[in-house]
């Protein structure tokens, strides 16, 4: 009696194509999924890359309060068409082309807004000859920094709408316009709300005047 061989061989080979089935079927839905997954997550780094001006913003605004309440003395944030300048406050009545100038000269390292920051930092120095008081003195002053200076360029095409406590309704930064977000040592600052435009995407902000932290974020996307 003659044991064929062929059954054997057919079991082999009909699993065989039974695993290259699966392999084609999983192949497949891998590639759907990864085909699905390419515009979420472009989708996903073009929130990311138009909420960068709300994380710089929040970020330098609470740099800008604590420098102020440290230094006791004000700071600003300039906004003007082009993005936003953070320094420490100059005037009320600060140009475009000043403005200029200030970020010129903090990248070149020469930038300070107080004149007399060397005398001043002199008269902070004690003074060796006088007599040492039995009196407990005062706590040094804190240091001055006034070289710091931090400026976020907005990408080509976005637009810029503030409004303060004093206006009613938000105004579009255009040309020569600035626009200034003063933080004073006792940590106030005026109410802000901004509406920021970048292609397609819209946000509408409001911060804090005692804190000049974000208190409401709606972002619509394109």
């Amino acid at each position: 009696m003659q044991v064929s061989r062929q059954a054997p061989m057919q079991a082999r080979l009909s699993q065989r194509a039974f695993t290259l089935v699966e392999m084609v079927i999983t192949l497949t839905i891998v590639v759907v999924l990864a085909a699905g997954s390419v515009p979420l997550f472009r989708g996903w780094q073009q929130e990311r890359a138009a909420r960068d001006p709300v994380l710089a913003l929040r970020r330098l605004a609470k740099e800008s309060r604590l420098r102020a309440m440290r230094e006791k003395r004000p700071y600003q944030i300039a906004f003007h068409e082009g993005g936003f300048v953070a320094s420490r406050f100059t005037t009320p009545y600060l140009t475009r082309s000043e403005l200029q100038e200030m970020s010129v000269a903090a990248q070149t390292g020469s930038f300070r807004v107080a004149k007399d920051a060397e005398q001043a930092e002199e008269q902070r120095e004690p003074d060796s000859s006088r007599e040492k008081s039995a009196w407990p003195t005062a706590p040094p002053s804190a240091s001055l920094d006034d070289h710091w200076l931090e400026e976020y360029p907005l990408r080509e095409g976005s637009r810029l709408s503030l409004q303060l406590w004093n206006e009613l309704e938000p105004t579009a930064i255009e040309g020569d316009q600035i626009k200034l977000w003063v933080f004073q040592p006792s940590g106030m600052c005026l109410p802000l709300h901004l509406d920021l435009e970048d292609q397609g995407w819209r946000f509408e902000l409001d911060f804090d005047a005692l804190s000049a932290s974000l208190t409401r974020e709606v972002m619509t996307s394109p």
